[in-house]
């Protein structure tokens, strides 16, 4: 086995399929291509995971788990299967064989499936992700095999084998099933085995298969919502009504079920999916799931690409045009059709692991990967001429919007907030929140609350003059308050509990009617109604690029001059013990996260003054209050600076991950200067080269409780002109974070 194999972006594409103004690039997913061992036998799967390291990506293990898996190599085998459906390639049909004999080697002689590898070959049979339980992976690997049997006409051998496994796979997995003909007392998964039973009736012509998956069918219609936020959208929970977006094919299954069928009440309920909830993630974005709160990230690729196999087959049985703009513009996705307006696609193929709020996992593993090329398969057999949308970027609308309680204007109110799950307002007395809406779009909306209400509560909520209201029961989660025809560009919630203590999460708008204004070649469109036409829109006049300014000063000690930065300083990122629960260095779109703990660095400290011998220079931290600056295009000016300096060192570290970015200095003489700064994960070890100023032993959770992490600063240093330096121009990168600069 190639342990930890190396990739270089430089690496020569090995297929390329043209693809509109994007191309499908396969070459990262034969990076992931790696010969493994199965208890003795060779096999050719894929690296679960690619961590990414500056510009090199490494083959990773997924830590007590295994190397490869069937879940992941039979998502293999569908795409290459699908790939050639359409092109007929030989090597495509060798890569689909390969990986389905992969998925072979994992099924028992009871027909299901183990999932996971370890690195020394044998099989993970105890794991909760991997052991025989009739899970994904058996349903997975049952419809990539079902999915290939018609495909191999001409390799007659294989094809039996083929026929034996999918046989032995459908006979325990149907068995398995409980009394609503569900895998796993759920939809979900039971959703991607109806694919699996579909297509092996479509070859074996078995018309038990048919009834079995008509019944099936019928249990996943039996789970649509018919009302309120997640209307159209198939109740994933056993608990509580539920929805997540990875792995929810229902919609997918039934279009596939109506087309062997020809029951129109299957592609019925796929429309009505369709119409009436991918609108609320088109505004979103394939948010993570939704239950008692709307849980926005991780965004995934695994969440895109069942949306837009099920539009594209909608389309196709259909032919209604509105499905294939909503696809493409899903499929933007990859592109920069998601709210940092950045690739989830590599140049090399690369599917990204997960957008957040305020950065990308970079890492590229199959899944991500697979489920990112299977995407824009499947939007390739969509006209050419809609194909190109995939670049365009939705500006704005008449869209669902969501507003977190804790961020919304409070005014005088008082309140407590609670970290269950998500963070909320907690209060037993009435309050009053509102917010101000940017680019608002007017028109009748629904409102929706999430939170926790112990006691009857009196809600109204208004915009301008329009208002409703309603008493809400005790209950938790996502509750309705009615429809509100709103004018204005603000919307006002008025609280009052009957008694006992309320919880209040989150603030959802979600429209009757939906607009969105996207961009497109340079133009305007608006997509309403299951139409697209031109239009005029006017954006925000735009924000200087550099959004805070300081004219700093600085102190000499020694040779050292230590610049003056606590004017730029943003966040709060070392808290003492007494103050553990609060402060907030690694969680920018939240109230609270996790710390440095200011005990440890104060040992290190002299007058709130660090000496760092090995360069022999002196840095200045502050502790009390903001204490860093997360990076969001800062421009320090340096006053009454007449020397010149050899070198800028840079105290700083990054948060989720390691970045990179560019550093703009301005000289004096009008000359300019343009380095690289790299701070790599505060909790990890460092990979650009810097060197670790201080590690400490430990640091707070965002609840304050002490975490056996040993959280770092690193040290960054950048020679200089033989010049004075008059600007420093900082990027905006809001994972990273800078503590102090000095001058030598």
């Amino acid at each position: 086995m190639k342990w930890r194999k190396l990739m270089m972006f430089s690496l020569i594409l090995l297929s390329v399929i043209s693809f509109g103004v994007s191309e499908i690039n396969l070459n990262h997913l034969e990076f992931l291509r790696d010969e493994f061992i199965i208890e003795g036998e060779t096999k050719i799967g894929y690296w679960i995971y690619a961590e990414k390291f500056g510009d090199t990506y490494v083959h990773t293990e997924a830590r007590g788990e295994g190397v490869t898996c069937v879940d992941d190599v039979a998502r293999v085998a569908v795409l290459y299967t699908e790939l050639y459906k359409l092109y007929h390639n030989e090597v495509y049909l060798q890569r689909a064989k390969e990986a389905l004999d992969f998925v072979m080697a994992l099924q028992d002689s009871d027909g299901d499936f183990y999932n996971f590898i370890f690195d020394d070959g044998g099989i993970n049979k105890q794991g909760v992700t991997s052991r025989k339980s009739a899970n994904w992976w058996a349903a997975r690997g049952f419809w990539a095999i079902s999915n290939a049997l018609e495909i191999f006409d001409e390799d007659r051998d294989f094809q039996k084998k083929l026929e034996s496994s999918a046989k032995l796979a459908y006979s325990f997995l149907s068995k398995s099933l409980d009394d609503n003909y569900f895998l796993n007392k759920n939809s979900d998964v039971s959703s991607v085995f109806l694919l699996g039973v579909i297509e092996y009736y479509q070859y074996t012509k078995d018309e038990s298969a048919k009834e079995l998956a008509i019944k099936i069918g019928d249990s996943i219609l039996n789970t649509q919502i018919k009302e309120g936020l997640l209307k159209g959208a198939f109740d994933e929970g056993t608990d509580y009504q539920l929805w997540h977006s990875w792995g929810s094919r229902q919609g997918e299954s039934l279009i596939e079920l109506y087309k062997i069928t020809g029951n129109t009440k299957y592609l019925d309920s796929a429309i009505f999916f369709a119409d009436e909830f991918y609108p609320v993630l088109l505004s979103l974005g394939p948010v993570y799931e939704i239950g008692k709160y709307i849980k926005m990230y991780p965004q995934i690729a695994y969440a895109v690409e069942p949306i837009i196999s099920t539009l594209v087959k909608l389309y196709s049985v259909t032919h209604e045009e509105k499905y294939a703009y909503m696809a493409v513009l899903f499929g933007g996705f990859f592109e920069r059709n998601n709210h940092l307006s950045s690739p989830m696609y590599g140049p090399n193929g690369e599917g990204y692991d997960s957008l957040h709020s305020i950065y990308i996992n970079s890492n590229a593993g199959a899944e991500s990967t697979i489920c990112a090329l299977l995407s824009l398969v499947r939007l390739k057999t969509l006209p050419s001429e809609i194909q190109p949308l995939t670049s365009s970027k939705i500006v704005g609308g008449r869209q669902t919007l969501l507003f977190e309680a804790e961020k919304m204007n409070t005014g005088i109110y008082s309140f407590e907030l609670d970290n269950a799950n998500n963070i909320r307002i907690k209060t037993e007395e009435s309050i009053r929140i509102r917010q101000k809406i940017d680019n608002f779009y007017s028109g009748e909306y629904e409102v929706y609350i999430s939170g926790s209400f112990d006691s009857n509560t009196y809600v109204k909520a208004s915009s301008g003059d329009n208002s409703i209201d309603k008493n809400l029961e005790p209950g938790d989660g996502i509750m309705y308050v009615g429809s509100l025809n709103m004018k204005d560009n603000q919307i006002i919630l008025y609280l009052k509990p009957e008694n006992g203590f309320i919880y209040i999460d989150q603030v959802i708008l979600k429209p009757i009617d939906p607009i969105y204004i996207f961009e497109f070649d340079k133009y305007y469109y608006e997509f309403s109604k299951g139409k697209i036409e031109k239009t005029t829109y006017e954006t925000k006049a735009e924000e200087s690029l550099y959004t805070q300014t300081a004219e700093v000063e600085g102190i000499f000690i020694e040779n050292s001059f230590l610049l003056n930065i606590e004017e730029l300083f943003n966040n709060d990122g070392i808290v003492s013990f007494s103050n553990r629960k609060s402060g907030n260095f690694d969680n920018f779109d939240g109230i609270i996260g996790a710390k440095y703990p200011a005990e440890e660095l104060t040992k290190q400290l002299v007058n709130n003054l660090l000496f760092y011998e090995k360069e022999d220079v002196y840095f200045k931290f502050k502790i009390d209050g903001n204490d860093n600056l997360i990076l969001t295009s800062q421009v320090i000016n340096l006053k009454n600076i007449e020397k010149a300096f050899d070198y800028i060192y840079i105290v700083g570290a990054s948060d989720h991950g390691n970045y990179t970015g560019k550093i703009l200095i301005l000289y004096q003489d009008g000359s300019s200067q343009e380095v690289n700064i790299a701070f790599s994960d505060w909790c990890q070890s460092p990979i650009y080269g810097e060197s670790v100023l201080m590690e400490f032993g430990y640091r707070y959770d965002s609840l304050g409780i002490t975490e056996n992490i040993n959280p770092k600063m690193y040290l960054l240093k950048v020679p200089l002109k033989s010049v004075p330096v008059q600007s420093i121009f900082l990027p905006q990168i809001p994972t990273m974070h800078i503590f102090a600069i000095s001058l030598k």
